[in-house]
């Protein structure tokens, strides 16, 4: 499946890489864990038919289907990349990441608001005739 990494996605993954560059484990591990999530959605024939421990969908959002993809149990970071998969197929769209390890469970609730905002934007860019 195709990717679209939008730009914000993008800019957290540079932060990471920058500051793996200088040495820093904790960035290297978070970047080890963004690349066996994305490499996982690449493999995807298509979106999601049900709920797993990996991709699982945000209960809380209403009018888009997010999904949140996770990783393996680790005690020094929960990263969550917040996907959406447009309804003709052939790619998903990388609206967020966060760290569930600092932010916990209530941060869903968010993410649905922000994530839904941002699959509208998305959308608006991707319209035919705009």
């Amino acid at each position: 499946m195709k990717i679209d990494l939008l730009d914000s996605f993008e800019a957290r993954i540079r932060w990471d890489q920058e500051k793996a560059q200088k040495g820093d484990t904790a960035a290297k591990n978070r970047l080890a864990k963004y690349k066996a999530m994305l490499d996982l959605l690449v493999e995807l024939p298509g979106k999601p038919s049900a709920d797993t421990a990996t991709l699982c969908r945000v209960r809380q959002a209403k009018r888009h289907e997010l999904w949140r993809v996770a990783h393996a149990y680790d005690p020094e970071v929960a990263l969550r990349i917040i996907v959406w998969f447009p309804p003709e197929g052939g790619v998903v769209v990388t609206v967020f990441s966060f760290d569930k390890a600092k932010l916990g469970d209530i941060w869903y609730d968010r993410a649905a608001v922000e994530g839904e905002a941002v699959v509208d934007k998305w959308i608006r860019e991707h319209d035919d005739d705009g």
